[in-house]
């Protein structure tokens, strides 16, 4: 069922989810009697659909919706709001429900899924702006229909209480909502993801042992929300709204964790739905009819909240049908409603079949409709990956402290949700040893919490073989290992740092960590031109990701604060120090548990008397030079060569 479900749903055009449901109810008892509808399989339907709301919460992206948060709040408020309330007085007014029963119905058309998400994938439309209200949006809307979820059903589990009990029949009775609700919101959004941070230092450092204690979370979260009188489903979607930032979302854990969800355990919740149906009851005049009334609640309610918020933004007709019939979807938020209610009695099986009708016709106008308007909508501009999307680091030499470096990485990614890469460059003959130098750069990131997964690529050059790499798995941010020579009479960084760094279409940094930080340095030097300033924020950038990874001081040191303080972080582990001091006089203060990140132009520009003092003064302090693309570089040539405009400091001690 499980494998040709989905193949025969795809066939013609229906999502899989659809062919799950249908054969669950073809070899079910209404039609060939081959499986019950209790017993393993729906034991494994509810463990899968605490598992799918468990994957929605891993799966928010938490920096999307903030950067489109004003378009979210406002399509997301007005796309849950005006369905709830059709569907809601729909309910009340014409299907003969109870109120509870009732603002089910109103959630179940209110939230959204976005079934047809890949066909904007394919037409490339990711970053348009409808589109992108209309994802973060979506969250919005399936928060507020799980919030109604929540307290209907808590609701009803008191109200069946008080009719079936006149006292309590446990000694631990359950507690109040007013008391659960704060307890599973504080458990699962503070304590939750300090305990997991814990054990992915301090215990669980393979991959399995990390899927494991997320299940584990995933139980425990459910488990708090019904000490809570509150849905499982409820505490599963904030135990991994929880969890979310330490599981990057393309991870190898991620993809395990998707795997069996989607293999195993969502699967057997569709088709647990299946099992309950009766066909006959499905092409029942009355079924029919109303799932015709609630596909017209979904697709007007959604419509006008398009509208309304294309008006308010002045988007173009195209991008707001765009956005209304991406959002016109239904499937897994709905189908989870409408189980639950219907296993607290709050509404018929009836209820159900036309919800799986309106799923299929829905399914069909959010394809048909989002095809259709992406071909005429404008296409955006493309958009640069965050900071730590892909973190590429080399671990080619022992010059760093190799688990302090790939800590550095995994602080650089963990703010984006990001892939940690470390990667190695062997010329031929020595593939063995670059494997085993990989693997243990994966070893020391999982030590430090984070998942990594390494990158070999024979070349006779180190430049050319990381560029390609940098190409082929998509890189945001390459850290180049700096192997400083013991003479200090020559240059800081070698030539192959400089070839790399001024080729490279991405941020790139060249560092040596010789152990953990205890304090974040910065230095911006001089920043008079564009490409300065963007480099001196990279470097604050980086250091507030850094500092927030440990919560220590971090010092800016800087001629014109105006410029540094709005990318600095209020906070009172920040200092900045403003004026012109000289590099000796910054020096003096850094101590050598510090790491020191400074712009690559402050090493440029400086003569070649000043870079030796810096790194005599230096060799016991972990540094940090970064630049943007095209831009790292140590003697000063290659950025003349591609900036022009580059200023050559006079007074070699002068940052």
């Amino acid at each position: 069922m499980i494998i040709a479900g989905p193949i025969i749903a795809e066939r013609f055009g229906f999502p899989g989810l659809i062919g799950l449901i249908f054969l669950g109810m073809v070899v079910g008892p209404f039609v060939l009697g081959w499986v019950r509808s209790v017993g393993l399989v729906s034991d494994l339907g509810d463990i899968g659909l605490l598992y799918l709301m468990f994957l929605a919460g891993l799966s928010f992206n938490i920096r999307a919706f903030m950067e489109n948060r004003t378009n979210a709040l406002v399509y997301g408020l007005l796309g849950f709001f005006i369905p709830f309330g059709l569907s809601y007085y729909f309910a009340i007014s014409f299907v003969d429900l109870e109120i509870l029963g009732a603002l089910l119905v109103g959630a179940m058309w209110a939230s959204n899924t976005l079934v047809a998400y890949p066909d904007v994938l394919a037409a490339g439309l990711q970053n348009n702006r409808a589109v992108s209200a209309a994802v973060s949006a979506g969250v919005v809307a399936d928060l507020l229909s799980l919030t109604v979820l929540g307290v209907v059903t808590s609701t009803a589990v008191i109200e069946l209480e008080a009719v079936a009990y006149s006292v309590p029949t446990t000694p631990d009775p359950t507690l109040p909502i007013w008391l659960g609700l704060p307890l599973l919101a504080g458990f699962c959004l503070w304590l939750l993801p300090k305990i997991t941070e814990w054990f992915f230092v301090k215990v669980g450092h393979t991959r399995s042992q990390r899927f494991v204690f997320a299940l584990a979370g995933m139980a425990a979260g459910s488990a708090v929300a019904l000490l809570g009188g509150v849905e499982g489903l409820i505490g599963a979607f904030l135990a991994g709204l929880g969890m979310n930032s330490l599981i990057p979302q393309r991870s190898a854990l991620m993809e395990r964790i998707d795997f069996v969800g989607g293999a195993i355990f969502v699967p057997a919740f569709l088709v647990s739905i299946g099992l309950s149906i009766d066909p006959r009851a499905m092409f029942d005049i009355d079924t029919i009819l109303l799932a015709i009334a609630f596909t017209a609640l979904v697709v007007v309610g959604k419509t006008i909240a398009a509208i309304i918020t294309g008006v308010i933004f002045q988007l173009s007709s195209m991008d707001i049908g765009l956005m209304a019939s991406l959002s016109t979807g239904q499937a897994a938020s709905t189908l989870a409603i409408a189980q639950v209610g219907v296993s607290l009695n709050l509404f018929s099986q009836e209820i159900v079949n036309a919800a799986i009708l309106t799923v299929v016709i829905t399914a069909l106008i959010t394809s048909y409709g989002t095809r259709f308007f992406s071909h005429r909508v404008d296409r955006p501009a493309l958009v640069e990956a965050p900071l730590g999307d892909t973190v590429l680091v080399d671990v080619r030499s022992s010059a760093s402290d190799l688990q302090s470096v790939m800590d550095v990485a995994g602080a650089i990614a963990r703010v984006d949700r990001g892939v940690v890469t470390p990667y190695m460059v062997p010329i031929p003959g020595q593939l063995d040893i670059a494997r085993e130098r990989v693997e243990e750069a994966t070893a020391a990131a999982a030590a430090t919490g984070h998942d990594a997964s390494g990158e070999i690529r024979v070349d006779d050059s180190f430049s050319s073989g990381t560029l390609s790499l940098v190409e082929e798995v998509g890189a945001s941010f390459t850290i180049l290992d700096w192997r400083v020579s013991r003479a200090p009479t020559e240059l800081v960084f070698g030539s192959e740092i400089d070839l790399v760094g001024e080729r490279s279409s991405v941020p790139t940094a060249a560092v040596r960590i010789l152990r953990p930080w205890i304090r974040v340095v910065v230095l911006t030097g001089e920043v008079a031109d564009d490409w300065s300033i963007e480099d001196a924020w990279l470097a604050i950038e980086i250091a507030r990701r850094l500092q927030s990874h440990r919560e220590i001081p971090m010092v800016v040191f800087t001629p014109d604060g105006e410029i540094v303080r709005p990318k600095v972080a209020d906070s009172p582990l920040t200092e900045v120090v403003t004026g012109r001091r000289s590099l000796a006089e910054i020096i003096d203060d850094v101590l050598d548990d510090d790491i020191v990140i400074v712009p690559a132009h402050v090493v440029s520009s400086a003569s070649t008397l000043g870079k030796w003092r810096a790194a005599k003064a230096l060799r016991n302090t972990s540094v940090m030079v970064v630049a943007g693309p095209h831009r790292l570089s140590v003697d000063g040539t290659s950025v003349q060569r591609n900036l022009h405009g580059i200023v050559d400091s006079t007074e070699p001690t002068t940052a």
